[in-house]
């Protein structure tokens, strides 16, 4: 279970991803740890009205747990003890630039599922108690120590203690138990039991992966077709015969209904509305904590910033997704706007997704600067990439 180092990206889909947990020693550097978000300043953001944060105390024998829902008041920190409590707010690579660059190190992961970084800070003896998630998640151990028990497979016991606030198993999972340290990272697939014990005060930053629901998207779906009402054709009833008299839907009927459905399921509009769904914010409430400063710019205007020297890169915190299409093409989305674009630009996408800024020097020479430059400003409308330095 314990490894040197990540998975290559090959090895971790075939291997690990919703099949079995490791664990990497010393996998984030000391120098990224030093600048995630510290727990006076989480238990700052605990404070904010459209923050989510909760506290999770817990009995020492771990049999007696209750939650408290933010926002918090400051004193409320200053009244909780020294000793089994946790502090967990999400969202925080929204709200905090450094522990968002966190992401930089799990671009083999499905990064167009990340739901958010979730962080918490627990005082010595501070737990959630032997659970499972739904989702898959890294726990990337920040300042502390803590002993974390990790199942080897699901676990299909669901049973519950007598709690609605919480989800602790009943009769807790068969397991092995290892104590992690700072820059440690755990991956857990979905149902895998877990728990975490601190032996120290520790943060913890857990970066999950969350799909949705069969229904939230066909949902969503439906709504795309309802606001593109040239995409949302009626079922006229073509092709019907005496099978389907009276009250009865026919083979024909349901076949042609259901050929319907697949087909626009299986067109290029669908891998369109994926994209969008998929780089919209895991949470809506949230607005991206960073704007571009320099304000809207025009296609001459781009111009003119490259040529003085502006460079331009993509925060780890904005959320892309790229389907392709059957054109030639490829659709990019962030925070739900979609834009086709020319499949001869994706090197220049995948350098902003390795975290590399993009300059004049990268497309100077090419015969197609102009799209280049118009992509650059229609990406930097939508605020997928922000300017890093600007000269007058």
């Amino acid at each position: 279970m314990i490894l040197d180092t990540f998975p290559d990206t090959a090895e971790f889909y075939k291997t690990y991803w919703g099949k079995k947990p490791f664990i990497v020693r010393g996998a984030i550097p000391p120098d990224v740890i030093d600048g995630l978000i510290d727990g006076d300043t989480l238990a700052g953001l605990a404070t904010e009205e459209e923050i989510k944060s909760r506290i999770i105390t817990n009995s020492a024998g771990g049999d007696d747990w209750a939650v408290e829902h933010g926002p918090f008041d400051e004193d409320r920190f200053d009244a909780i003890g020294d000793k089994n409590w946790s502090l967990l707010v999400q969202n925080v690579e929204q709200y905090h630039t450094q522990t968002a660059e966190l992401l930089q190190y799990f671009q083999f992961s499905p990064r167009w599922l990340l739901d958010d970084i979730m962080v918490s800070y627990s005082a010595p003896g501070g737990s959630v108690g032997p659970h499972t998630d739904s989702y898959h998640t890294f726990l990337v151990q920040g300042i502390g120590k803590r002993n974390w028990k990790i199942s080897a497979e699901r676990v299909d016991d669901k049973r519950y203690v007598d709690n609605p606030d919480v989800k602790v198993l009943a009769h807790g999972f068969d397991g092995e138990t290892f104590e992690v340290h700072v820059g440690d990272v755990i991956y857990m697939p979905p149902f895998f039991g877990h728990e975490g014990k601190t032996l120290e005060a520790a943060m913890t930053f857990s970066v999950g992966f969350l799909g949705p629901k069969l229904s939230e998207m066909l949902g969503d779906y439906a709504h795309y077709l309802e606001e593109n009402e040239e995409l949302n054709a009626r079922y006229l009833g073509d092709g019907l015969n005496a099978e389907s008299a009276g009250y009865t839907l026919g083979n024909a009927a349901q076949g042609s209904i259901r050929d319907d459905v697949i087909s626009s399921i299986q067109s290029d509009n669908f891998n369109a509305w994926m994209a969008g769904y998929f780089s919209a914010p895991s949470h809506e409430e949230i607005e991206d904590s960073e704007t571009s400063e320099e304000g809207d710019l025009s296609a001459e205007g781009m111009r003119a910033a490259l040529q003085t020297g502006a460079k331009f890169y993509k925060p780890e915190h904005v959320k892309i997704a790229i389907t392709t299409s059957s054109e030639g093409a490829f659709n990019i989305a962030v925070c739900g706007k979609v834009l086709c674009v020319c499949v001869k630009f994706k090197p220049l996408l995948e350098k902003f997704n390795a975290g590399e800024e993009v300059s004049l020097s990268d497309f100077e020479s090419a015969n197609d600067q102009d799209e280049a430059i118009n992509l650059l400003t229609a990406l930097y409308y939508i605020d997928a990439i922000f300017m890093s330095n600007f000269s007058d």
